[in-house]
Formats: structure tokens, sequence, C-alpha cells
């Protein structure tokens, strides 16, 4: 295996005999698989039988499930922290991470064996002790994206949108536009599903049943998890103090931001600074 904080590719059987990595659905994945797998969402099931580049992304409820007793590929995952970090412009704009897209694009030899060769040079830069190694992988995960892209390059026009998908999408693209905060007498505006409701004009039922039906979580959980990982951010990356993190991130008291991160992290914004530091 051969990782970095935010960033880690391992081969498919690693990949599979890890629950730690297939069951984790915090990390932006994309994976290179060459045997028989089971792709299951809420609302449908795909079958891979044969050599394919599969994306998927924190914003979907999904379950793979690998068929052939022997798995061949990669797996490259990385966090919201490394795209905000290194990718923005990627994580903004590219079709391939957003709901709704197209997330599997099956390979010719020609193709599986150049995007192969991305998944292998990723491995050799998280190997080495180049201290700006995560930013030289994000090119080779771009190059990764622009080959799918490649295949299908009437990608953006030919993705059908139904109505729940587009009000999906908007509500991940404002959610999304509230961070990175970078200045410390900044808050969060839209915290809840009826801020986002009201600012999207649309009512609140159609908005949760339109994000559960796409994504398969609510959207009082896409919130949470979203602050989440803002908090554990900021408390990680910058010299903000509790205080002023609960601010940022919308919470009147920082004792019940406190609560609040303890509650679904395990450890207090203070613990979990002093562990990660």
């Amino acid at each position: 295996m051969s990782n970095s904080p935010n960033v880690t590719v391992v081969d498919l059987e690693t990949y599979r005999s890890n629950p730690d990595l297939y069951t984790n659905k915090h990390f932006y994945k994309v994976c290179i698989i060459h045997p028989k797998s089971i792709l299951h969402y809420p609302n449908k099931s795909i079958t891979i039988d044969k050599t394919a580049l599969v994306f998927t992304n924190p914003l979907l409820v999904y379950n793979w499930e690998p068929i052939s007793k022997k798995q061949i590929g990669y797996s490259c995952l990385f966090n919201p922290t490394f795209l905000a970090t290194n990718t923005t412009d990627l994580e903004k704009n590219n079709p391939l991470l957003k709901v709704g897209a197209n997330n599997i694009f099956y390979l010719n030899s020609d193709q599986e064996k150049h995007i192969t060769s991305l998944y292998l040079k990723i491995e050799e830069e998280l190997n080495s002790s180049y201290k700006n190694k995560e930013a030289v992988v994000s090119n080779y995960i771009s190059l990764i994206l622009h080959e799918a892209l490649k295949i299908d390059p009437d990608f953006n026009t030919n993705s059908p949108k139904c109505a729940a998908s587009r009000i999906t999408s908007l509500f991940i693209e404002q959610l999304n536009r509230q961070f990175p905060i970078r200045d410390a007498n900044k808050t969060i505006t839209l915290k809840t599903p009826n801020d986002f409701s009201t600012f999207l004009s649309v009512h609140i039922n159609h908005l949760n049943d339109s994000v559960k039906s796409t994504t398969g979580k609510s959207t009082s959980t896409h919130i949470k998890e979203k602050i989440i990982v803002e908090a554990e951010n900021m408390l990680y990356n910058t010299d903000l103090n509790i205080s002023e993190i609960a601010f940022c991130l919308g919470f009147k008291y920082p004792n019940n931001f406190s609560k609040f991160f303890k509650t679904n992290t395990g450890k207090s914004p203070l613990e979990f600074r002093t562990v990660t530091l």
C-alpha cells in the first residue's frame, strides 16, 4: 500500500481484503477493474464484465461486490482535503466527480495499459520522499480523469439529468461553495435543510426526496458530514482556536460544536488536534 494522509493507491486484492478501505465512504475513488464485479446503488445494480474505469464519490451510497475470485486492478482513494488543497478547480468543474454523473467507462487494451501506468506512477510518487508529492499525484489523477473524458468526449452533453439530479447537484454545489473557510470572521450561512430549500426556492420535502433518491443519503447527513470534514481540516491545517472554528462552522456556542464533533468522531476537537499534530 502506498499512501499519504489524504491520498492512497492500492491493488484490488489489497482493497478487497481491507474493509476499512472499501467500506470507507468519505473518499473519492478512481478504480481500474479487470475481473467481473457488481456495483450496487440504492436504485440499481450494474455488472462490470470487462475492464472498466470506475469513479465513485462520498456523496453516493453504493456497495462493490467482487465476483471473480481474483481481482486485478488498482484503486486510488483521495479525500475532500486532498481535493481542496491540490485540485480545487477539478472538484468544482469536473463532471466525473459530481452527483448523477456516469461513472463507468469501459477500456480497450491500449487504454487499460496507459491508465495502469498512471496508477504505477502514483504509487511510485507516494513512496517517494518528495515533500510536494501530493501535488504531483493530483496531476496524475487529472490525467486519468481526462482519459475518461476522451473515451466519451460528449460526456457533458450526453449525460441525462432528471429533475432530482439537478436539484441534488445544486444543493451539493451550494454546500461545497461555503468551504474552505479562510477568514476567521466568516461563518457559513446555509446550515440546515430548510436553509438550502429557501436558498434554492425548492420545497423542503422535494429537496429531501431528491437528495435521498439520488445519493442514498439525507440532506441533513450531507450537511453533517461536510461540516465534520471541514472541522477536521481546520483543526489540522489552521491555527484557529476551537471557539473560532465553531463560529466559522455556524455554531453559536463552542460547547455545542465540541459536543457535535465528539458525537460524530469519538474525539473532542482538542483531542483530535492533539492526536493529529
